[in-house]
Formats: structure tokens, C-alpha cells, sequence
């Protein structure tokens, strides 16, 4: 029961931070077939009026909790990779100016 409302958790603060982000992004909305009435539904599902901050961090608190239940490493295994990651695609963002 507790695994299945962690799942839930995640779930439900990814798709919030998924939403926010397509919300603020007229562009990609935009370019979606349906954007606005996905953006009804997901408004339907979950509180869009939720801070993004809040949003972000029940996702690492729910990721965290995935990382110490599967002997997962945060730091080492997770954030410098994703920090790799991340200076990767700035680079190639320059590169493409």
C-alpha cells in the first residue's frame, strides 16, 4: 500500500511539473495537436496553482526516497550524471548560436 502511494506521489508531482512546464511554454503548447484542451485535463487531474517549487520538490522528495529504497547513490549516480547532463546540452545550445 505505502509503495503504491509513493508511486502515485511521483507520478502525480512529474505530471505537475510537466504541466507547469507546458503552461509556461506557449510555444510547445502551441505546437501540441489539443494543447489547450490537455491542459483542461490535467487541470482536472491535479492543482496547476501549486508553485513550481513545490512541484519540484515533492518530485526529488519522492526520487530520494526511490534512490534509498534501490541503494541508489544521489550524488554520485544521480546528480553528477544529471549535471553532466545538463552542461552537455548547454554546450551543444551554444555550439548551435
Amino acid at each position: 500500500m505505502k509503495n503504491s502511494r509513493n508511486k502515485e506521489g511521483v507520478a502525480a508531482a512529474e505530471l505537475a511539473l510537466k504541466a507547469h512546464a507546458l503552461g509556461s511554454n506557449s510555444e510547445i503548447l502551441a505546437e501540441m495537436t489539443e494543447g489547450d484542451k490537455m491542459m483542461r485535463e490535467i487541470g482536472d487531474m491535479i492543482d496547476l496553482t501549486e508553485a513550481p517549487e513545490d512541484a519540484v520538490c515533492s518530485l526529488v522528495t519522492d526520487l530520494l526516497q526511490y534512490c534509498e529504497r534501490e541503494k541508489i547513490d544521489w550524488t554520485q549516480e544521480v546528480m553528477s550524471r544529471a549535471w553532466e547532463h545538463f552542461r552537455s546540452e548547454r554546450a551543444h545550445e551554444i555550439q548551435e548560436r
